[in-house]
């Protein structure tokens, strides 16, 4: 069997979507090892693996069709090129696909351009608006990255439960045994335990506002700066501003887009993760500043009060104060601070790899039967 995947989440720089899709193909082809893998893109794929079942197609020559245009345009050609079977839209959209015979798995990652749009940038609000009903209904299987985003879908479409699977994300930790976690700490004049730390992408939906309007507060109390972590999005100007003006007096560390080991070097050495999120689909850092073995505290909306299950650990992502309050009290209580801590280690647990990718390697192979 073929599958054809939209690849152009895997380029070098990779946020949310391209880990997912990175950690998936990390391990599937050998799993899979009868399933050939088509990686469609048009542009750099970036990775550091091979295997004899999984091969690229990037077609970069084409300067007037990129993004969404070449993905709705091209695809149908390159489905019939390599005699692709089944078609996995990786990334909330499917391209027209002529051929009925072609069975078309679509993973949803979030549906911010229906509860946050004013959080999404025009083009990417009207791309997502356009093409996901088309999507959702054409799908011949739709994989929900958590349940919240399930429920979603069920509220904004009218599409058979049946036809909706649940599957986390996969989360790798990448071993940092290796580094000297002293040495990269003190080069960023870092402490370890000594730190609240944010990693994402700097944009509206993020709420990285909120760590902004806390930070001096938590820096005063407890010596402790804010480090941010993540590439600029848009819509960002302000921030940026107060990210200037806070990092001059210590409160603040922005350390821009970091690598894998970097943020799990982080994560594992911070006082606190937070994650202030006003949606998210699944919530990737999180579940990977969990398995680091942080204490996390994150927004108690959509499927982030999913992953984390803890009343003490969830805030409201419009109180400052109680942020404040919560990552102080944390810092004053070491009691308090080591049972929390353990509680998220626990949770950890519920994010077991070998799990997740056990789903999609049935998912694939009934889909196999099916197209017998």
């Amino acid at each position: 069997m073929n599958i054809g995947v939209d690849a152009r989440p895997l380029g070098k720089i990779k946020t949310g979507i391209g880990f997912y899709l990175y950690n998936l193909l990390k391990v599937l082809p050998e799993k899979c090892s009868d399933i050939n893998f088509f990686l469609f893109s048009d542009r750099e794929i970036s990775l550091d693996f091979n295997y004899p079942n999984v091969k690229t197609v990037v077609e970069s020559d084409y300067k007037l069709l990129k993004g969404t245009l070449w993905y709705m345009q091209k695809m149908d050609y390159l489905i019939k090129k390599y005699n692709i079977d089944v078609f996995w839209g990786t990334q909330n959209i499917l391209p027209f696909i002529r051929n009925k015979n072609v069975i078309k798995i679509l993973t949803v990652h979030d549906l911010v351009c229906y509860k946050y749009p004013q959080t999404m940038e025009r083009l990417n609000y009207f791309i997502n608006r356009v093409f996901i009903p088309y999507s959702i209904k054409s799908a011949d299987k739709i994989v929900a990255v958590s349940n919240s985003t399930k429920e979603d879908i069920l509220n904004y479409f009218n599409v058979d439960p049946k036809k909706i699977c649940v599957i986390y994300n996969p989360v790798i930790v990448c071993d940092v045994e290796s580094i000297n976690e002293t040495e990269y700490l003190s080069k960023h004049n870092l402490e370890k335990n000594r730190y609240i730390l944010y990693v994402g992408t700097i944009e509206p939906r993020k709420n990285t506002e909120i760590l902004l309007k806390i930070c001096k507060d938590i820096y005063a109390k407890t010596g402790m700066p804010t480090v941010l972590a993540g590439k600029i999005g848009w819509k960002s100007d302000k921030i940026i501003e107060s990210i200037k003006e806070y990092s001059k007096t210590g409160c603040l560390k922005y350390l821009e887009y970091i690598s894998d080991i970097e943020k799990n070097l982080l994560m594992r050495n911070c006082f606190i993760f937070v994650f202030p999120s006003f949606y998210e689909g699944f919530g990737l850092p999180v579940v990977e500043a969990l398995k680091n073995g942080a204490l996390v505290l994150v927004s108690d909306t959509s499927s982030l009060k999913e992953l984390i299950t803890i009343d003490e650990l969830k805030f409201d992502p419009l109180d400052c104060k109680q942020l404040s309050e919560k990552i102080i009290n944390f810092y004053v209580d070491n009691e308090a601070y080591t049972k929390y801590r353990k509680k998220c280690n626990e949770l950890s647990s519920r994010f077991e790899n070998n799990q997740i990718i056990e789903k999609y390697v049935k998912l694939f192979y009934n889909l196999k039967d099916g197209a017998k």
